[in-house]
């Protein structure tokens, strides 16, 4: 069964996009007014040989209904397009292209194509074979994620759709959970890649059908190449291939953000955790999905068969049922606290500026005790505690979101002590990353411990998070002065209500 969701994301118009996992539209403003008031025709009654049913997906291009062939009763799956872009001819040939796309790659893991025609009307339909079952999206909201065996029996089959869509020259362009279908055990369990909307046919004569101010995909799954408008080819599917193992493996997409703007950041410049930092799974599969994930087309594994057979070889390396031996690492948010003293206060120190400038760490680290955070390093006057990152994405938002409003919290109380010297500052950073600890539970090493790639420069005080902490909290932020890259922390604007007991 196809998906009617099939749509290209603009990047040169203003807007916002859905969810992440979608694939959206942002049309430009001629574009826009061409497409007149969003009109949709009632539902046609027949389309050629096949009545049609109920509606059953809905999304940007077109509708999916439910059919049957009239004369033997068959079921079918019609993909209608909307009316509005029926009177396009660039819409129109993107249509054919995805028939041509479905109809070149003959698989029985490919959604297969019985039908194609055009209503009284003039909309194009497309007749697809009915599928029973579910998508992976589905099937990873229900369970989590998969222990790896499961996922490489999916794997399978999907890169075998792959290999051959690749083998005619065709990009699929939009891998990702909700476009891979697991059909039910009375069906087979066949495993089928649906959606060829915005597939890329290498070896088509003409133009492009996309410009170059248009990025097609989904955001959470984009190759850096597709999101800056590059040429691309099947390592653009490698890439979202091992997006699309990296959120099978953990649960978790390798970058997650609530817009376009702060995933394609991501994408293009961050590096994703270990799949074994967010989940139980073993380091031999990290090197194999981080490899996919490569942000040069040319590091990548150079096949989808390449790709799997790494994926083989690391669930079959001795030790890979377990979370691997030697070091362990686990996902954390980081609070770093940092007490400073005017320059030169320190030439002349007086009582009251030491006893001020001594009293505060002990405090803010006893308080950040309470609120659930161990002490990683304590040197002088700076300390980072940490507490575990938990895998539930709603669990998740609620630690950072504590972690903000404990340092938050903190920051007003010492504002507001008795006797505070006006020569002393506070700043609090919080931050997200990974940490790797020995046999004996010391901690050795990680990203959260590299203070000087994160904690920005400047004596600055106030309560700085990172953007991976900031996403999907609703919390006001600004650019920190005298960050270091363009991932540094970002100043929190204190909106909301302060405490009214101060103390120290």
């Amino acid at each position: 069964m196809g998906r009617a969701d099939d749509d290209t994301l603009e990047s040169a118009s203003p807007g916002t996009v859905g969810p992440a996992d979608e694939t959206v539209a942002l049309p430009g403003e001629d574009e826009a007014a061409a497409m007149g008031d969003g009109y949709e025709a009632p539902a046609p009654e027949r389309a050629g040989e096949y009545v049609v049913g109920s509606a059953i997906a809905q999304g940007g291009f077109g509708v999916v209904y439910r059919g049957a062939h009239a004369a033997h009763g068959a079921p079918v799956a019609i993909k209608v397009m909307h009316a509005e872009l029926a009177a396009h001819p660039d819409l129109i040939a993107r249509f054919e292209r995805e028939v041509e796309a479905m109809r070149r790659v003959r698989h029985p893991n490919v959604v297969e194509v019985l039908d194609v025609g055009r209503l009284e009307d003039g909309r194009p339909y497309l007749v697809m074979e009915l599928l029973d079952g579910t998508d992976v999206e589905r099937l990873l909201r229900a369970r989590g994620r998969l222990p790896p065996e499961e996922a490489l029996a999916l794997l399978e089959p999907l890169c075998s759709a792959l290999e051959a869509a690749h083998a005619q020259a065709i990009v699929h362009r939009d891998i990702k959970p909700s476009n891979v279908f697991v059909c039910s055990e009375r069906a087979g369990g066949r495993v089928v890649l649906l959606d060829f909307g915005v597939a890329k046919l290498l070896d088509a004569p003409g133009p492009s059908l996309t410009t170059s101010r248009q990025i097609v995909g989904s955001p959470s799954s984009m190759s850096p190449e597709q999101l800056m408008s590059r040429p691309v080819d099947a390592r653009a599917d490698i890439y979202a291939l091992g997006a699309l193992t990296y959120m099978m493996l953990t649960g978790e997409p390798p970058f997650s953000g609530t817009s376009f703007v702060v995933l394609r950041q991501l994408h293009l410049f961050a590096s994703p955790p270990r799949p074994s930092a967010r989940a139980r799974v073993s380091q031999s599969l990290d090197g194999v999905v981080l490899q996919a994930l490569s942000k040069a087309p040319a590091e990548r594994q150079r096949s989808v068969g390449e790709f799997l057979a790494g994926v083989r070889a690391a669930i079959a390396a001795p030790g890979a049922r377990g979370p691997g031996g030697g070091a362990a690492r686990r996902s954390a948010v980081g609070v770093y606290v940092e007490v400073q003293a005017d320059p030169g206060a320190l030439d002349e120190a007086d009582a009251a500026l030491l006893d001020d400038l001594e009293s505060i760490l002990p405090f803010a680290l006893d308080e950040l005790a309470r609120a659930g955070f161990a002490a990683a390093v304590e040197a002088g006057t700076t300390a980072l505690v940490t507490a575990d990152r938990p895998l539930d994405p709603a669990r998740d938002e609620a630690a950072r979101r504590g972690a903000l409003q404990a340092a938050l919290s903190l920051k007003w109380r010492l504002d507001a002590r008795g006797g505070r010297d006006p020569r002393v500052h506070v700043r609090f950073c919080v931050h997200v990353g990974e940490l790797v600890a020995g046999a004996d539970g010391a901690l050795t090493g990680g990203d959260l411990l590299a203070l000087a790639a994160w904690v920005p420069e400047g004596a600055a005080e106030g309560v700085f998070a990172s953007p991976a902490v900031l996403d999907g909290l609703g919390i006001a932020a600004q650019p920190a002065p005298m960050s270091r890259r363009s991932s540094a922390m970002l100043r929190v604007i204190e909106a909301d209500r302060r405490p009214t007991q101060s103390t120290k």
